[in-house]
């Protein structure tokens, strides 16, 4: 019997925070698994997740060892995994009407080109040359510029929106771990984007 695939390595994000609430919004009068991230820390994942596309990702977070120890803290896994699910439902909701209209703007675009082709037979036939030819190589032209828009779309920006939905939905299944950090973070803020990913024990390159 065959072994299955050994699952590839998750894309190891690491965060070093002062306090597990700072993750989220102060003033966000929700319980903890409805409550929005921090803008930062959103930030930051969801960069460092698209920097380095995965399928399967890993979200170890760093804090003080006298801070993991609360009741909430067990929450904050599912709490941010339930946090990119509904970000993951709005963007999906915002993409698929991107594709509804994409695909209609590519379907007006075609009738609109096959029109432009039959004026320009009609102007073959009843102007005069060279201004038949002239008018038919108009009338093509501005047909083929309509459509520049929805082929550019299909062709080019298609693709990174569904790179983000994947990105999304790894988001929203991740492996959440909370470790004691080795060195505590200057208590009351969380770190900044750009220093928030170092893991301890590493140097800075």
């Amino acid at each position: 019997m065959r072994k299955p695939p050994p699952r590839p390595e998750p894309g190891l994000i690491g965060l070093n925070i002062a306090n597990p609430s700072e993750l989220f919004h102060a003033f966000d009068p929700s319980p903890l698994v409805s409550r929005d991230l921090n803008d930062e820390v959103e930030q930051y994942i969801l960069e460092s997740a698209l920097e380095a596309p995965r399928s399967h990702y890993q979200l170890v977070l760093h804090a003080p060892s006298g801070t993991i120890d609360a009741p909430e803290v067990a929450q904050i896994p599912d709490a941010i995994r339930q946090y990119f699910h509904y970000k993951l439902e709005v963007y999906e909701m915002h993409l698929r009407l991107a594709m509804q209209d994409g695909r209609r703007s590519l379907l007006t675009g075609v009738l609109f080109l096959l029109a432009c082709w039959g004026l320009g037979l009609i102007a073959m036939d009843f102007v005069p040359e060279p201004y038949g030819d002239f008018f038919r190589e108009g009338f093509l032209i501005i047909g083929w510029v309509a459509n520049w828009k929805p082929i550019h779309f299909f062709l080019y920006e298609r693709q990174p929106l569904l790179r983000r939905r994947k990105i999304l939905r790894s988001l929203s299944e991740m492996d959440i771990e909370i470790r004691p950090a080795v060195s505590a973070t200057a208590p009351g803020r969380v770190p900044h984007p750009e220093t928030i990913n170092r893991m301890p024990g590493t140097s800075e390159p």
